[in-house]
């Protein structure tokens, strides 16, 4: 387990940066998210975090500007080793007075959801290109909520949210989304340039964790200050385990992530761990028998998944859990979309050897498109596109 844990640090914290992909004059890129990425704490921020390293495998000089100005440690400084470039100011007239200076500076501009987008994109030069990155559509989450919660309120504010992400994806030289599928909803409204950027995920396989039998418990994992994630906890605790443990009171639960809030930490009991903020949680994904993921509403690829196929820890979700990645009921993970349909998958799936063994082999293979390696070449044919 040692080694693992090892291997694992190695690449998401690497000493030394590959030789650059990109030949030709160096060029610049802008990257405008919320704050510094929390990289061990959200799965959007994960993202993000790759996705920089791979535009310096690229050979791209990387500028990063959070949008609350700070440079909160340690992530600053996992940037600033990267040899990124963080801009920052200690209020909003200075951030936006260092950005005019350098704003013709730079080549392109990858700038994170909608709100950013309408913020930043109207002060940047006219010659930079524009990468709007969706990092999930937000009008479809919102739209899912407001259909589980039958919220009119909620519904017009996705409508609203439909118009701004559209128009913003018109005026922008490249969208970004996650997925293949929500790739097809823009497209369907008439968008273009439009590239997938998943998650990014690397293959730790089967090597060094423990087998079947020395595992025990449910896992799931989520940021909670993130709506589907809270729902999914909720759902959960109060009406899936109750079932799983009638029929087994041995079996716990975990519920990792970060910023757990008061509802979520009064699950805590006998059989419910929840930690709160744990920096590496790789001896969570290696130590469980079955990961849970009852997400009833969300967008895009759920990062939480793809974590624990990197594991090949199995995994038990809904439709909307494992959209966007190609999986299969059955194969590669299994989908239940009721309480009783839970109970009963996991139940099998915690008591079944057999059935273990095979979801895992294949949960390991189906990660394969979302490599380092392969998110390297979409980004590559995404510059490559957008400078014709």
């Amino acid at each position: 387990m040692t080694q693992l844990i090892k291997s694992l640090k190695s690449y998401f914290f690497p000493k030394k940066l590959s030789p650059p992909l990109r030949k030709g004059p160096v060029k610049t890129i802008l990257v405008i998210d919320d704050y510094v990425p929390y990289h061990d704490k959200s799965s959007g921020s994960k993202r993000l975090y790759e996705i920089i390293k791979l535009l310096r495998v690229l050979g791209l000089k990387v500028f990063f500007l959070p949008d609350d100005g700070k440079l909160t440690q340690p992530y600053a400084k996992n940037l600033q080793d990267l040899g990124v470039e963080v801009m920052h100011a200690s209020n909003k007239d200075d951030l936006f007075k260092l950005l005019n200076d350098k704003a013709d500076t730079f080549n392109y501009a990858w700038i994170s959801r909608p709100a950013l987008n309408a913020r930043y994109q109207q002060i940047l030069n006219s010659n930079t290109k524009k990468i709007f990155d969706t990092v999930d559509l937000h009008y479809v989450r919102m739209l899912r909520q407001a259909e589980k919660e039958t919220s009119k309120k909620l519904a017009s504010r996705a409508e609203k949210t439909k118009r701004l992400e559209l128009k913003l994806a018109t005026f922008s030289d490249a969208t970004i989304t996650v997925t293949e599928k929500e790739k097809e909803i823009l497209i369907n409204e008439g968008i273009e340039n439009v590239f997938v950027i998943p998650n990014i995920h690397a293959s730790h396989g089967n090597y060094g964790q423990p087998d079947f039998d020395q595992r025990k418990g449910i896992l799931f994992i989520g940021g909670y200050k993130h709506d589907p994630n809270i729902d999914a906890a909720r759902w959960l605790v109060n009406e899936i385990m109750p079932g799983i443990w009638e029929k087994d009171p041995s079996i716990f639960l975990t519920l990792l992530g970060s910023d757990p809030t008061e509802e979520i930490l009064k699950f805590r009991s006998s059989n419910v761990f929840v930690p709160g903020y744990v920096a590496d949680v790789s001896s969570f994904f290696i130590a469980h028998k079955v990961f849970i993921a009852p997400l009833r509403y969300g967008a895009g690829m759920k990062g939480k998944i793809g974590q624990s196929l990197e594991f090949g820890l199995p995994v038990v979700s809904t439709d909307v859990g494992v959209e966007g990645m190609d999986l299969q009921d059955g194969q590669n993970v299994l989908v239940a979309n009721t309480a009783n349909q839970f109970i009963d998958k996991v139940l099998l799936l915690y008591n079944s050897k057999v059935l273990w063994q095979q979801i895992r082999d294949k949960s390991v293979e189906a990660i394969n498109d979302y490599t380092p390696e392969s998110v390297t070449d979409k980004l590559r044919f995404l510059f490559d596109k957008i400078d014709d």
